[in-house]
């Protein structure tokens, strides 16, 4: 049974997950902003919002020991990593999403990654 807070965790993390998968993000975000963005600056902005949300977790979530060390195990390799290529990002993202899911107790093939 999935509890309130892993609720919300688990339906951001699905957000995350869709964003990182779909094609053709350089058309969408072409037509939203009018900006012209590559995917692999995307989803660099991707790593920095997803830093912004581990904090967000911290902050605002009565975290136990256990998921605030992890969070912050998270928090601090999305800060410090250093992705040269588009499969270096998209694994660090792919990983912050199923490093934060095991840590509030979500399974991250089945809770978060089977959106898709």
């Amino acid at each position: 049974m999935v509890n309130e807070k892993q609720k919300v965790i688990q339906e951001k993390l699905q957000d995350i997950y869709r964003v990182i998968k779909v094609e053709n993000i350089e058309v969408i975000t072409q037509q939203v902003t009018g900006k012209t963005l590559g995917r692999k600056q995307f989803l660099d902005n991707l790593v920095t919002y997803l830093t912004g949300f581990s904090y967000e977790l911290i902050e605002h979530y009565q975290l136990t020991s256990s998921e605030d060390y992890n969070v912050t195990y998270v928090l601090q390799t999305l800060s410090n990593a250093e992705t040269d290529t588009l499969d270096s990002t998209v694994f660090l993202l792919e990983w912050a999403i199923t490093k934060l899911a095991l840590s509030f107790g979500l399974d991250p093939e089945e809770d978060v990654k089977k959106v898709i």
